[in-house]
């Protein structure tokens, strides 16, 4: 731009402006930025914008696309409606099961077997005992145990394995909602946190008796080893919940059918609405020859199973839509 313009209407000093003048001014000062707006207007090939205009909350386009599909991803399960409860039913009495699933869910059962571990009670190896338990959990390098004081040993891990990585579940439990841990949490503190999380409603609450940990177990909970010693030392992935599910055949007797030996347990399964079913034993529970006490054991009544255990049936119940 020059330093200096022409006026529209030159006037030397003294002379004298008229109605005219001031009229032709005006005409010509917006003719003249019209003017330049059109000119300016047409040089223009693109309009700067700022550097995130392109974004949304900070996320670029392809980011906000990954963000929404890895969320419809994550609802799916959950929209599928498969669900894993944990129950005790009683002889001749109902279990109602409220699984909020919205549609009438195929429902699959499985029951839990007892089987044998050996408990830790205290850091001495004396007070370990053996027990009939349905969840125990170990480290692997306990495939095989040997009774305290006693030259037979019991085999924790049996071909097929049972077993579930501790972590795993751990994991699933946090993602939920019904567990939190930190790398700071001592492993007793989890292991407390695990069982009331388990077997949080809809889940039933299992009897301590049903469920314990093994010596190595107790030996890291009397020394408060954390979550972080037990990553850093490789142990974290190593320990392994057993749990026995094995799936019960269900049906109503027909008289004119012989008999099943052993006859399947049966328990009756009612669909009650799009978000309740009831589970219902109809008989007394079936349980494999193998869970008999064993005579030749020191010391039988330890393996005696729960007195009310023919009255009751644990199942592990897969809800799936």
């Amino acid at each position: 731009m020059a330093d200096t313009v022409d006026p529209y209407i030159k006037h030397n000093p003294g002379d004298l402006i008229t109605a005219e003048d001031w009229n032709s001014i005006q005409v010509a000062t917006r003719n003249d930025i019209a003017s330049q707006v059109a000119a300016s207007i047409a040089k223009v090939k693109d309009v700067d914008h700022s550097k995130n205009s392109d974004q949304l909350g900070g996320k670029s386009v392809d980011e906000i696309l990954k963000y929404i599909l890895d969320q419809v991803i994550a609802q799916i399960p959950k929209r599928t409606g498969y669900m894993r409860i944990f129950c005790n039913l009683k002889l001749n009495t109902d279990k109602i099961l409220e699984h909020k699933l919205g549609q009438p869910p195929v429902v699959d059962l499985y029951q839990l077997n007892y089987f044998q571990g050996l408990c830790a009670k205290s850091d001495k190896s004396e007070d370990s005992h053996i027990e009939w338990v349905l969840f125990y959990l170990y480290h692997a390098d306990e495939r095989r145990l040997r009774l305290p004081n006693r030259p037979d040993v019991i085999d924790i891990e049996t071909t097929p394995k049972y077993r579930i990585p501790w972590k795993f579940l751990l994991d699933q439990l946090k993602e939920a909602k019904l567990l939190n841990f930190t790398d700071d949490t001592t492993l007793d503190d989890l292991e407390t946190d695990f069982w009331q999380a388990l077997f949080k409603d809809p889940n039933d609450d299992f009897d301590p008796d049903d469920y314990c940990h093994s010596p190595w177990f107790e030996k890291c909970c009397g020394e408060k080893r954390s979550v972080a010693d037990l990553t850093k030392h490789g142990d974290f992935d190593d320990i392994y919940l057993k749990v026995m599910p094995q799936k019960t055949i269900n049906f109503l007797k027909d008289p004119d059918i012989p008999a099943i030996t052993p006859e399947p347990t049966n328990v009756l399964v009612s669909q009650l609405d799009n978000d309740t079913i009831a589970l219902h034993l109809i008989e007394a529970a079936v349980y494999p020859d193998a869970l008999s006490p064993n005579p030749q054991q020191q010391d039988p009544q330890k393996l005696q199973l729960p007195g009310d255990f023919k009255n009751r049936l644990p199942l592990m119940v897969l809800l799936k839509v």
